[in-house]
C-alpha cells in the first residue's frame, strides 16, 4: 500500500491514513435527502467521495462504502425544527412521501451514473432501518444519556459533554454549537441544547412508526449512526460530509454513537468545501433556484466536464461555479477523449509503456496521496498526454488507463466506441478507401475522402499510424 495522507477534521491536521484493519477500509458518507433534485453543489460532495474511494484503491486499499438515503426526519431547518422536507414536497405535489422519495432517489442515481460516480456497496434508506434506529436509541437510554418526554426521546447533551465543554469535532461550546437547534414544539426538554432521537405526538406527520415510547418518527441524526453501525461496525475508518455537517449533524452523531457503544465512532472525519456562486455564497436549495446536472447537459456540456471541473480544485477549497470554468474543463475532457479515440492498436495493446512514462505515474500517485491533491494529479495526466504527442510516442496507454481509474472518464470505453462504431455502408466504404489511400501515401486522395466524410457528418481524427471516425458532436 502506498502512503496516503488526508486532512482529519478531528485533529485539524493532515495525517497519514492508517485504517483499523488494513488493507480494508470502512467508509461512510452522508447521502442525499430525496425531496428535490440534487444540485451541482450536492454533486460536488458525491464526486469528492468517489475520487477519495478511487484514490484509496489506487493506493492499494479495499474500500467498503455505505451511504444513506434520507427519506424521513430531515427537517426544513436542517436541525429538528420545521417541516419534514420529504413531506413538504409530498404535500406540494399531491403525492405520498414514498412516491416523492422513490422519484428523487432514481433521479439521484441517474445523475451519479452520468457522472460515473460509483454506486456505494450499500445504499441504505432511512425508512428501511427504523428497527435499527429504535434499538440504538434504547441502548442510549439504557446507558443514561437520553430521556423520554411527551414530545419525544432526547439526547442529554449536557450530561454527555458538560455545560461548558467544547465539542470534539466542531471545537465549539454548547452555546456556539447549538444556538440554532432549539425545538419550537418541545418546551419539555431539559436543555435547549438537547436534540431529538425520536419525535412523538406529531399527529400531522405523514410517516409514523410504533416504538417502545409511542408512535412517532426518528430524528435526522440517529439515522446515520444506526445505518453506519449496521453495515460498517461500531468504529469506522472514514466519515465524509460537507463542512456544514461539522457543528451539529456530525457532532451529534459522535455523541449518540459513542454513548451507546463506549467506543470511538470515527477515526477520520473528512469534509469537503462548497461549490459557490461567488466567494462565500454556497449553492443551496434554500436559495430557490439552483443549477442541476441536466442544465449543464441542456447547455451542451458533457456531464464528465463537470467531473473534471471538480477534479481541478482541492476538496477543502471553495470552488466557484461558472460556465467559463466548465467550458475549460470540457476542453480537457475532449483532449483526453481524442487521445483515447485516436490511439493505434499497437499502442493500446502494448504490454508495457515506454519507460519515460514511469515518472508520471509516480507523480500522479504521490499527488493523490498528498491530501487528495486532485489539481496536481490532473496536471500530471494532462502533461503525460502532451509529452506523448511531443515525443511521437503514445505507448502510455497502461499508465493513462490507471490514471483513469481515478479520473473516471471511461477512456477505454470511449476508444472502443470510436473504433467499434457501426457505419452506414457508404461511410464504411469511404473509410476503407481512405485507409487504403493513406497506406499507399496517396494523401491527395485521402484529403478528398476526408472532405466527403465530413460532409456526411463525421469528424476525422488522424494520428501517425491510425485514424478514427466519429459522428460530429460525440
Amino acid at each position: 500500500m502506498k502512503p496516503f495522507q488526508i486532512f482529519n477534521t478531528l485533529s485539524r491536521t493532515v495525517e497519514e491514513f492508517r485504517p483499523l484493519n488494513p488493507p480494508n477500509v470502512t467508509l461512510y458518507s452522508c447521502g442525499p435527502t430525496v425531496y428535490l433534485p440534487q444540485h451541482l453543489g450536492n454533486m460536488r460532495a458525491f464526486l469528492f467521495v468517489d475520487v477519495l474511494k478511487r484514490a484509496l484503491r489506487l493506493a492499494g486499499y479495499r474500500v467498503r462504502h455505505a451511504m444513506n438515503i434520507t427519506d424521513v426526519g430531515h427537517m426544513t431547518s436542517d436541525e429538528d425544527a420545521g417541516e419534514d422536507k420529504v413531506e413538504r414536497t409530498a404535500r406540494a405535489e399531491g403525492k405520498s412521501p414514498r412516491e416523492v422519495a422513490d422519484y428523487y432517489t432514481e433521479l439521484f442515481l441517474h445523475d451519479i451514473d452520468l457522472l460515473r460516480i460509483e454506486r456505494p456497496d450499500v445504499l441504505c434508506r432511512a425508512t428501511d432501518h427504523i428497527p435499527d434506529m429504535i434499538r440504538l436509541i434504547q441502548r442510549i437510554l439504557d446507558n443514561g444519556y437520553a430521556y423520554v418526554r411527551p414530545s419525544g426521546v432526547y439526547f442529554d447533551v449536557e450530561k454527555w459533554r458538560g455545560p461548558s465543554r467544547m465539542g470534539r469535532l466542531s471545537r465549539q461550546s454548547l452555546d456556539e454549537q447549538m444556538a440554532g437547534q432549539r425545538l419550537e414544539h418541545s418546551p419539555d426538554k431539559k436543555s435547549p441544547h438537547d436534540f431529538a432521537l425520536w419525535v412523538l405526538n406529531q399527529p400531522h406527520h405523514l410517516m409514523q412508526w410504533d416504538s417502545p415510547w409511542g408512535r412517532g418518527y426518528p430524528g435526522w441524526h440517529i439515522e446515520c449512526s444506526a445505518m453506519s453501525m449496521k453495515y460498517l461496525g461500531a468504529t469506522i475508518d472514514i466519515h465524509t460530509g460537507g463542512t456544514d455537517h461539522i457543528p451539529v449533524h456530525h457532532e451529534n452523531e459522535i455523541a449518540q454513537s459513542e454513548s451507546a457503544t463506549g467506543r470511538p465512532f470515527v477515526r477520520y472525519f473528512v469534509h469537503n468545501a462548497f461549490l459557490v456562486e461567488k466567494p462565500g455564497v454556497k449553492i443551496s436549495k434554500s436559495a430557490g433556484k439552483f443549477p442541476l446536472l441536466s442544465d449543464l447537459v441542456s447547455a451542451g456540456f458533457h456531464p464528465l466536464a463537470f467531473r473534471l471541473f471538480c477534479f481541478g480544485a482541492k476538496y477543502r477549497s471553495e470552488l466557484v461555479f461558472s460556465d467559463e470554468a466548465i467550458a475549460a474543463a470540457q476542453k480537457n475532457f475532449e483532449y483526453f477523449a481524442q487521445f483515447a479515440r485516436t490511439l493505434g492498436d499497437s499502442e493500446a495493446r502494448a504490454a508495457e509503456d515506454s519507460p519515460w512514462a514511469r515518472e508520471y505515474r509516480e507523480r500522479f500517485v504521490e499527488a493523490l496521496g498528498n491530501d487528495l491533491n486532485t489539481p496536481q494529479a490532473l496536471a500530471v495526466a494532462l502533461e503525460l498526454a502532451a509529452e506523448a504527442y511531443r515525443r511521437g510516442d503514445r505507448h502510455v496507454w497502461n499508465t493513462l488507463t490507471e490514471f483513469d481509474s481515478v479520473l473516471g472518464l471511461d477512456l477505454a470505453g470511449l476508444r472502443e466506441a470510436a473504433r467499434g462504431a457501426e457505419f452506414p455502408p457508404e461511410v464504411a466504404r469511404l473509410i476503407e478507401q481512405r485507409r487504403a489511400a493513406r497506406s499507399d501515401r496517396n494523401y491527395k486522395l485521402a484529403d478528398e475522402l476526408r472532405r466527403r466524410l465530413e460532409e456526411l457528418g463525421y469528424e476525422v481524427r488522424d494520428t501517425r499510424d491510425s485514424s478514427s471516425y466519429v459522428p460530429k458532436g460525440v
